[in-house]
């Protein structure tokens, strides 16, 4: 009888051992995906704020944008690209923001 009590005790322990290892505070419940109309509004408020603060040239101010998911160290996040119209300098601007719409960065690249 002894054994039993310790056996269904033991048990016991175990079953609520997985329980105080569950939680539900997972990071990516915590936040929302924007979508792609949503990115490339926030990338054109950055961009307009880039050109106020002198960062970029005001020839990127209303520019087509398109955006894309891609990975980016083994992490979403939303790219956000503009080619020059005139064709002569051959540049794209990227704007980098996270899969919630954050502003990371953003680069001028030489293509």
């Amino acid at each position: 009888m002894n054994k039993l009590i310790r056996v269904i005790c033991v048990s016991v322990t175990l079953g609520f051992a997985n329980l105080a290892f569950a939680h539900g505070d997972h990071e990516r419940d915590n936040f929302a995906t924007v979508s792609m109309a949503e990115a490339k509004g926030i990338a054109s408020q950055e961009v307009a704020r880039l050109i106020k603060e002198g960062k970029l040239n005001k020839s990127w101010a209303d520019m087509p944008l398109n955006a894309a998911i891609q990975r980016v160290d083994n992490q979403r996040h939303w790219v956000v690209t503009a080619k020059e119209q005139s064709g002569v300098l051959n540049q794209q601007l990227q704007v980098f923001l996270s899969a919630e719409g954050y502003f990371l960065s953003f680069e001028v690249v030489n293509r």
